[in-house]
């Protein structure tokens, strides 16, 4: 039996926070596009198209910032559609601050791997909390 497109999901942020980039890259389509909503000036914002350039996301994240705490509360799903919310912080490497966020993530599920992932934040907590 296929996993659920909620599986799919469940096992990239599992994998995400195993910290392996080869691993996770394998939970992508090769035309994922990975799109982080906010200010132009942070760092991990922005759409990138293709393994490639998400590999350059997973190599930055962890370079800016530092997960203290990430949990989902609600998870939605409608055929190939997975809606993800909860609330994280996370300490910013760059100026030391803590950011916490409510989150929603939007994912698409095609062929058992993520094909599109939209994560909306609180983007002006996030580009505030990259002020000196």
């Amino acid at each position: 039996m296929a996993d659920t497109s909620t599986q799919v999901v469940q096992n990239y942020f599992e994998t995400f926070f195993s910290h392996d980039i080869d691993k996770t890259l394998q939970c992508l389509t090769d035309d994922v596009v990975w799109r982080v909503q906010g200010a132009a000036d942070v760092p991990t914002i922005g759409t990138r198209r293709g393994k490639d350039e998400v590999r350059e996301w997973l190599t930055l994240f962890p370079k800016h910032f530092q997960p203290l705490d990430f949990d989902i509360t609600r998870t939605f799903e409608n055929d190939d559609q997975v809606v993800v919310i909860g609330h994280f912080t996370h300490r910013i490497l760059d100026t030391g601050k803590e950011f916490s966020s409510d989150f929603a993530t939007i994912c698409i599920v095609r062929d058992g791997k993520l094909a599109a992932y939209n994560f909306l934040e609180d983007s002006y907590g996030l580009w505030d909390a990259f002020q000196p």
